[in-house]
């Protein structure tokens, strides 16, 4: 006698893949460290100011020649260090956080390429502005043993030369944050405030070419991206 036996079926039990955790794109991720570095730059560059430089004497070549040639000889090693973290070290930076800054913003193409290309130009201009001032100062002081008129006009013609890239006037970094932040408020990405700030210190960068309120314009524009580059690399390393 045969027996059927039928094996009753159960239903498959369903597994539900975990939800991945929140990515945050590798260059992305190095941007905001190199955002930290860059405001740490500013900040090492205004202390240095504050506390060493100008009471011991700093002062532009063109405002005062014979006195800024006269402390750069005194304070060769401290002078050259000063520059090499403010704008070789920082423009390195810059150049990745450019980078990182035009990935997030990808969802307004074309402001982020053009926020990428202006960043890129900025932090060119700082990197060649620091070296001009590293190869100038050294020039002056080896030329000041032989040829103390010849160094003094080789200092204010340096001092001339590296203020235009960069170190007097901030057109280049101006227009960088004006294009993050325009870019910022279309991707909605980075925060409106974040955006706001970008935009109100692209104001006060291209306000430096006015000679009148150059001098409080670079103060202004340098405390302000201490904040904005904080901020920013806080953003940019969370999801």
């Amino acid at each position: 006698m045969t027996h059927d036996t039928q094996t009753p079926s159960h239903p498959a039990a369903s597994v539900s893949a975990p939800t991945p955790a929140p990515h945050v794109p590798a260059l992305v991720g190095a941007a905001g460290t190199a955002a930290q570095v860059v405001a740490g730059t500013y900040v090492v560059g205004f202390m240095a100011m504050a506390i060493y430089l100008v009471p011991g004497g700093f002062a532009a070549p063109v405002d005062d020649p014979a006195g800024s040639l006269d402390h750069l000889l005194g304070h060769h090693v401290e002078l050259s260090a000063w520059y090499l973290v403010l704008y070789l070290l920082g423009g390195a930076a810059m150049a990745v956080v450019s980078l990182g800054v035009g990935q997030r913003l990808a969802a307004a193409p074309a402001l982020s390429r053009v926020s990428t290309a202006l960043g890129l130009i900025w932090s060119g201009l700082l990197v060649a502005s620091g070296s001009i001032a590293l190869v100038g100062q050294h020039a002056a002081v080896t030329l000041h043993e032989q040829h103390p008129d010849l160094a003094l006009s080789t200092w204010v013609s340096v001092g001339v030369v590296q203020d235009g890239l960069g170190g007097g006037v901030e057109v280049a970094g101006a227009l960088w944050a004006a294009a993050v932040g325009l870019a910022a408020l279309r991707a909605r990405t980075l925060s409106a405030p974040l955006a706001g700030l970008a935009l109100g210190l692209a104001a006060v960068g291209m306000a430096t070419v006015v000679p009148a309120a150059s001098d409080l314009a670079t103060s202004v524009f340098g405390l302000g991206l201490i904040l904005w580059f904080t901020w920013l690399g806080l953003t940019l390393r969370r999801p």
